[in-house]
């Protein structure tokens, strides 16, 4: 009995050891994502950790999804949408179980490319996509929202907007997707007032919402509300 309860014992320390280190390999090389959570309210930090990133993982997936989101931190989008070219050639040449599990993320950073140069049509399939194979991916159906807020579909913005779970979704994002609402409806102070919050809180975990980008509606939703007033 004595030995059964052991080799019992030692099976369970046994799964329990695999189950640690094929945790440890599938999430090492996000290693450097999780280290940028610790200095999200410095953007600056963690377009540096991501380039340490892309230095240290060379030519993988994951390298160039980390490239990408600094660049788009930076506001250099389309440098961001060749990297993400770059990481889905990638995934391709080597269609292992965690290449194929990066893929709606890469999509999900060239959805985010789009959406900043105003090719909302793109960002919004693209993001409708990723949106449909994870529902718990929040920032892509932000995507959705301000997508469909910059084309002037306000119905559809607003039936998107309902389905995003306010307790779960960061308060950041719901900022984000209210002011671009508020600014296609017309509603131009509302939507500056939001982005003032938004200002306060850990933006840059939004969308990788650059400073540029919030300058540039903050900008120009002053002047709107302005005019209107």
């Amino acid at each position: 009995m004595e030995l059964l309860n052991l080799n019992v014992l030692s099976t369970l320390c046994g799964i329990a050891a695999v189950t640690i280190v094929a945790f440890i390999r599938l999430h090492w090389p996000f290693r450097y994502q999780y280290v940028s959570v610790l200095f999200k309210r410095n953007p600056e930090r963690v377009m540096r950790i991501l380039d340490a990133s892309y230095r240290k993982n060379k030519s993988r997936s994951v390298a160039m999804l980390d490239k990408s989101t600094g660049e788009i931190l930076a506001g250099n989008f389309e440098l961001a949408e060749n990297f993400v070219a770059q990481g889905l050639t990638v995934c391709k040449e080597h269609p292992s179980l965690f290449n194929r599990a990066l893929i709606h993320y890469l999509f999900y950073n060239l959805a985010i490319a789009y959406f900043y140069q105003g090719k909302y049509d793109n960002a919004l399939e693209l993001a409708f996509r990723v949106y449909q194979r994870d529902r718990s991916f929040t920032n892509a159906l932000g995507v959705i929202i301000c997508a469909h807020a910059r084309m002037g579909d306000l119905g559809n913005a607003l039936e998107a907007y309902h389905h995003l779970p306010k307790k779960k979704a960061r308060m950041e994002l719901q900022l984000f997707c209210m002011a671009e609402i508020e600014a296609a409806s017309g509603n131009f102070d509302h939507a500056v007032n939001h982005l003032r919050k938004l200002m306060t809180l850990h933006y840059s975990v939004t969308m990788h919402l650059p400073m540029s980008e919030l300058e540039k509606r903050l900008q120009e939703w002053t002047k709107a509300s302005t005019r209107v007033g």
